[in-house]
């Protein structure tokens, strides 16, 4: 998938003047931070124990930057409102959740974990509509699939309680994860900052996110969780390019 994605990204990029009329596009960086509250398996506390949770509760936060392409296809899209994107980013999730884990470590007892987190790269591919609110002022609207790709993870042992570990001591993986999809509403304004330049605020909704479980907590792999709500802002800074009309000959 992400193979495909990337394609689409550099085929749009460089080669969509030679099939459709572009009425504006333009380049953007955003700043997402995305909260979410998420319930784990609990795999390691045996059912009868008498402080025995199937699931143990804690909160997510992640954060990053993606540098978008704008833009607006005739062939495809006939009202001036509507616009396609393609991005690239970087994005960590971090999760924090009182759980045990397998520490690599010559000692033979229980480590827990207070926050642990994934470094992604993600693709995305999005829908955004823009409705003029005056002069300078747009009402903007996103919808957006990433695909995320994680390339580190860390975990830091805690020592809240006796045997959990020696704090600050963080464990790295450079485990090549598919990590996860995300599917996200959001709902802003934009403000014209000159003729090129803009800045734009947005509410962030994801709809549908699924990260994939680790083994290191002893989960399955092949499975995935999702977090019960999540909600998150935006910042986005744009510059728009060069106005470009080409007719389409067959």
């Amino acid at each position: 998938m992400i193979r495909i994605l990337l394609f689409i990204l550099v085929f749009c990029f460089f080669y969509s003047p030679l099939f459709a009329q572009r009425r504006e596009s333009s380049l953007s960086v955003s700043f997402p931070t995305i909260w979410s509250n998420v319930k784990v398996m609990d795999n390691w506390t045996p059912p009868t124990a008498l402080n025995y949770k199937e699931y143990l509760d804690g909160s997510a936060f992640g954060y990053g930057v993606n540098i978008n392409y704008t833009f607006q296809p005739r062939l495809v899209i006939k009202d001036k409102h509507f616009f396609v994107n393609f991005g690239a980013g970087y994005f960590n999730q971090r999760f924090d959740v009182s759980r045990p884990f397998n520490y690599n470590s010559f000692l033979y007892i229980p480590y827990y974990t207070e926050h642990y987190a994934y470094q992604c790269l993600n693709l995305s591919v999005g829908l955004t509509y823009e409705f003029p609110l005056g002069e300078k002022y747009f009402l903007i609207s996103n919808l957006f699939y990433y695909q995320l790709n994680s390339f580190r993870q860390s975990y830091t042992p805690t020592y809240s309680s006796p045997n959990r570990g020696f704090d600050g001591f963080t464990q790295f993986n450079s485990d090549k994860i598919n990590f996860g999809r995300m599917i996200s509403l959001s709902l802003g304004v934009k403000r014209d900052l000159g003729q090129r330049l803009s800045l734009g605020v947005q509410i962030v909704s994801p709809v549908y996110t699924r990260w994939r479980n680790d083994n290191i907590f002893d989960d399955d792999p092949s499975t995935f969780s999702s977090p019960g709500f999540s909600l998150g802002t935006s910042i986005t800074i744009a510059y728009k390019l060069k106005d470009k009309y080409q007719s389409i000959n067959f």
